[in-house]
């Protein structure tokens, strides 16, 4: 799969992709990086809870879930986040897909975000 995936330079440029169209998606939504874009990798992004009262992690995690998509706690001290990697076997459309389910998650949980 690998070669066949162009080397490593064809699947760090699958990576890049997956993770360009997350954080676009996410950004679109309202939800904030944890990290500045210039210490930030292409693997796992870190985002920081939204600050709506309405938004509680484990029930977004459980709807998620439900929905067939796994995100992970965060593992950050001093402020709430979650994290979403972006490799494996992942490609564009699997996540334009986990974008849509995060809209239909935060539209039933009533939880509404301002894009920056």
């Amino acid at each position: 799969e690998l070669v066949a995936e162009g080397g490593v330079g064809g699947r760090a440029a699958r990576y890049r992709t997956n993770n360009e169209t997350l954080l676009s998606g996410m950004r679109d939504m309202g939800f904030d990086e944890y990290l500045p874009p210039e210490r930030q990798s292409v693997i796992i992004t870190a985002f920081c809870y939204p600050k709506h009262p309405r938004f509680e992690f484990q029930e977004f995690y459980r709807r998620l879930n439900d929905k067939g998509f796994v995100i992970y706690p965060g593992k950050v001290s001093d402020i709430d986040c979650f994290r979403i990697g972006n490799i494996g076997r992942l490609f564009e459309n699997d996540m334009s897909a986990l974008l849509a389910a995060i809209r239909t998650t935060i539209d039933e949980m009533g939880v509404t975000l301002e894009p920056a």
